[in-house]
């Protein structure tokens, strides 16, 4: 009888880099094995040979991300994100401090040489 972790373990997938597929489909065109060989040297399926095959000559054949590299894209997102609001709100806060500035000195009660002429004009 198989233990549920033999059949977890027979049930997980293979996972090749890059390079050892292009190994493998190199060799194969090269003439230096036959697809039957290179399968059973790699311990890889015909069919599999044949799709890194198909895809090395589209041009598909690159290496997935992991999922750490994922989760680290997907957290460089959210901080560029956060960091665009971040610019939004202090260019808001800086417009809302110059309008405050202009009120202020527009209410300013006190006459100085800058808004005398001003004045000047608001009496006639």
């Amino acid at each position: 009888m198989v233990s549920p972790t033999e059949r977890e373990m027979s049930k997980k997938k293979k996972s090749f880099s890059v390079e050892l597929k292009k190994l493998v489909v190199s060799e194969v065109e090269s003439g230096v094995l036959s697809l039957a060989a290179a399968s059973r040297k790699f311990q890889v399926s015909a069919a599999s040979i044949t799709s890194w095959r198909k895809k090395l000559r589209e041009g598909n054949l690159v290496e997935n991300p992991s999922n750490r590299e994922k989760q680290l894209e997907k957290e460089v997102q959210e901080l560029k994100e956060k960091v665009g609001e971040l610019v939004m709100e202090i260019d808001l806060l800086k417009k809302v401090e110059a309008y405050t500035q202009r009120l202020r000195s527009a209410d300013s009660s006190t006459i100085t040489g800058l808004n005398w002429r001003r004045f000047r004009r608001d009496a006639k």
